[in-house]
C-alpha cells in the first residue's frame, strides 16, 4: 500500500467521521478521485489475506498426508514415533508463539508475513532432496518438525491479528462483513486449501483409480518428492499474496531493551485471566489439543495402516473427508453475520464431535471403511463449527492494543496441548491398539465440555457480549 492509504488509514482509527477511510479530507481537497483509489485499494486486502491464508494451508494439506506417509509407510515407523515426530512439529509453538504474539504487534505485518512464507519453502524442499537422493531418515523428519513448527509459531499470531484489521478498514467503507463473517471467510478459504493440499498429497507414490461415475480413470501416481517441491512452491507464493496486505497497526508499549518483550506477555496474560471468557477459552484449546489433535495427529495415521491396511490415498481420503465436513459447516456459518448463542454452539459442536469416535471402538468397523469416512465426516462438521466459533468470540473479547498477544495465548493453549496429546497417543495406541483409544479422546472431551457448561461463562454468552 501506498504512503497515503498508510496516513488516510490511521486517520480512521483515530476517529475519522466519514464512513470511508480519509473521504473528508480528501473531499475538502477535492479529491474524489483519490477517495475512491484508496476505497479500491481497502477492498482488495479481504481478497488478498485470503489468497495468504489459502497458500499456506495448501502446503499445510499436503504436509498433512506428506508428513505422516514418510514417517508410516516410507520409513516404516511405528506410533510412538510417529507420536515423537508430530510432538517435535508442534512442540515449538509452546515455546516461540508468545514471543511470536509481541513480534506481531511490533513488527510491519506485511513484511513479516512475506519473510515467513519464503522462508518456509526451505524445510519441504530439504526434504525433497532427502527423498530425491534415498538418503531420508527420521532425524530429518523431526528436524523438518522443528523448522515448520517454529515458523508456524511466528505465523498464525501475525496473520490472524491482520484478519482484525482488514475487516476493521474494510468497515469503514460500508461492507457489511463483520468479524464473525471474515473468520468464517478466512477459515473457508483455509478448509477449502486443505482439501486441495490433502487430495494431492493421496497420489504420493500411488495410482489412484477414480469411481467408475467420474470416468474411471487413473490418476497418479505422482513421486512424494515432487509433491514436497511442489508444497514449497505453493508456501512462497503466500509471499506475493501479501503484497496487497497493509503494514497494519504497529503497538508500541512504552519498554524498551530485552525485558520488554515478557513485560508485554505478562501484560497478555493479565488481559486472559482478567477475562472469563477468554481464560474458559484458552483452556478450551488445551483439551483439544491434548484429547482431539493428538488423535487425529497419530490416532487416525495408524488406523489407516493397521484397521485398513492403506497408504497415502487412505491417509488422503480420511483428512479430505474430516476437512470437507469442516468446510460445508463453515460455509453454512459464514451466512449469518452474528448468532446470538455462539456459545452453546460451540460447546454442542464439541459434545458430538467427541461422542460420534466411540463409534471407532466397534472392531468389525475394519469391514466398513466407508463408515469410518462418514465418522470422520461428522467429526469435521463438528471440527469446523468449533474453529469458527473459538475464534470469533476470542477476537471479539480480546482487548485491540492486545489483540495478537492475547491470540498468541489462546494459540498457546492449543499448541501446549498438541505435542503432549501426540505423545500420549502415540504410546497409547501402541499398547491398547487402535480400537479402544477411542475411549481417552471421548471421555477426555466429555468431562471437559460439561465442565466448560457448569463452571464457565461460555454457554450462556450472547453475541452482543463478544
Amino acid at each position: 500500500m501506498s504512503e497515503e492509504f498508510e496516513k488516510l488509514d490511521r486517520e480512521v482509527m483515530e476517529g475519522a467521521s466519514s464512513p470511508v477511510s480519509g473521504v473528508d479530507s480528501a473531499l475538502n481537497a477535492g479529491s474524489i478521485l483519490r477517495v475512491r483509489r484508496i476505497t479500491r485499494e481497502i477492498l482488495k486486502e479481504l481478497p488478498a489475506y485470503l489468497v495468504v491464508q489459502s497458500t499456506w494451508f495448501w502446503a499445510f494439506g499436503l504436509q498433512m498426508v506428506l508428513f505422516p506417509y514418510l514417517i508410516t509407510i516410507k520409513l516404516g515407523l511405528n506410533g510412538t514415533q510417529l507420536g515423537i515426530a508430530n510432538m517435535a512439529l508442534a512442540a515449538p509453538s509452546v515455546v516461540f508463539l508468545l514471543i511470536g504474539g509481541v513480534v506481531a504487534e511490533r513488527a510491519d505485518g506485511k513484511r513479516m508475513l512475506m519473510l515467513l512464507h519464503a522462508l518456509a519453502a526451505f524445510p519441504a524442499l530439504m526434504l525433497a532432496y532427502a527423498v530425491h537422493q534415498g538418503i531420508l531418515n527420521y532425524f530429518m523428519m523431526v528436524g523438518y518438525g522443528v523448522a515448520m513448527g517454529t515458523l508456524g509459531a511466528f505465523m498464525m499470531p501475525a496473520r490472524d491479528s491482520i484478519l482484525n484489521e482488514v475487516v476493521d478498514r474494510r468497515a469503514k467503507t460500508g461492507s457489511g462483513v463483520t468479524i464473525q463473517r471474515g473468520v468464517a471467510f478466512a477459515t473457508l478459504a483455509q478448509f477449502a486449501a486443505q482439501i486441495i493440499g490433502i487430495v494431492l498429497g493421496g497420489y504420493a507414490d500411488k495410482a489412484t483409480r477414480m469411481p467408475d461415475f467420474l470416468g474411471g480413470f487413473t490418476v497418479g501416481p505422482v513421486s512424494s518428492e515432487h509433491l514436497l517441491y511442489f508444497q514449497a512452491a505453493v508456501v512462497a507464493m503466500g509471499a506475493i499474496g501479501a503484497l496487497w496486505l497493509a503494514k497494519g497497526r504497529r503497538v508500541f508499549t512504552g519498554r524498551s531493551g530485552l525485558t520488554a518483550a515478557f513485560g508485554d506477555m505478562a501484560d497478555g496474560f493479565r488481559a486472559v485471566r482478567a477475562n472469563p471468557k477468554l481464560l474458559a477459552m484458552t483452556s478450551l484449546m488445551f483439551g483439544v489439543g491434548i484429547f482431539v489433535i493428538g488423535s487425529f495427529l497419530v490416532v487416525l495415521p495408524i488406523i489407516n495402516k493397521k484397521v485398513f491396511n492403506l497408504g497415502p490415498d487412505g491417509i488422503r481420503d480420511m483428512y479430505m473427508t474430516f476437512w470437507f465436513g469442516a468446510f460445508v459447516s463453515s460455509a453454512v456459518l459464514s451466512v449469518f453475520k452474528n448468532l446470538k448463542r455462539p456459545g452453546r454452539l460451540l460447546l454442542t459442536a464439541q459434545f458430538l464431535g467427541s461422542m460420534v469416535i466411540l463409534v471407532m471402538m466397534w472392531d468389525g468397523i475394519k469391514d466398513y471403511h466407508q463408515l469410518f469416512l462418514v465418522i470422520v465426516f461428522i467429526w469435521g462438521l463438528a471440527g469446523g463449527v468449533s474453529i469458527a466459533m473459538s475464534r470469533s468470540i476470542v477476537q471479539a473479547a480480546a482487548p485491540k492494543d492486545q489483540l495478537a498477544r492475547v491470540l498468541s495465548i489462546y494459540q498457546l493453549g492449543f499448541m501446549a496441548g498438541a505435542p503432549i496429546g501426540a505423545f500420549l497417543m502415540g504410546i497409547a495406541v501402541d499398547i491398547f491398539g487402535p480400537y479402544r483409544i477411542a475411549i481417552v479422546p471421548a471421555l477426555g472431551m466429555g468431562l471437559l465440555v460439561l465442565w466448560m457448561v457448569f463452571r464457565s461463562p461460555i454457554w450462556n454468552l450472547k453475541a452482543d457480549e463478544t
